[in-house]
């Protein structure tokens, strides 16, 4: 029960609506794509050029060939230089489970305690045994 309280608390200090960890991360693909090439390629598609590499990014289908995107669920640098080019915040684009809402959800629910082993009701007496040993599979050892 202390550390559903404490995450609780935890989650008062962040300061925006996605989790501390994933906005570095975020921050970080933002200032590794400072240093990329976009070329606009259709409607959805964006080439990212970075030196001899060439990434591809979707943004209908959310996703980017390099596959950080589509593993992390964060926006990749290639992905966030997309989004600038569109004049979009790649933070609205982040997946559910890094947002706040999400977080609190997973410590909504508090398990009871139980009481002492003596305040146990007794049962029928039913003695469970354990099972019969069986010989392990393969060849057997020496003796």
């Amino acid at each position: 029960m202390d550390r559903n309280v404490k995450m609780r608390k935890f989650v008062d200090t962040w300061i925006s609506e996605i989790s501390p960890i994933a906005l570095l991360v975020l921050e970080e693909n933002k200032d590794m794509a400072r240093n990329y090439t976009v070329r606009f390629n259709g409607q959805i598609g964006y080439e990212i050029l970075d030196g001899p590499y060439r990434h591809i990014v979707d943004i209908r289908a959310r996703t980017c060939t390099c596959r950080s995107w589509q593993l992390r669920g964060i926006p990749c640098q290639h992905v966030v230089l997309a989004y600038q080019h569109k004049g979009i915040e790649p933070e609205f684009y982040m997946e559910e489970w890094y947002k706040k809402d999400t977080f609190l959800k997973s410590y909504d629910y508090f398990l009871q305690p139980i009481p002492n082993m003596k305040m146990w009701p007794n049962t029928s007496g039913v003695v469970i045994d354990p099972p019969d040993p069986r010989p392990m599979p393969g060849r057997p050892g020496k003796n």
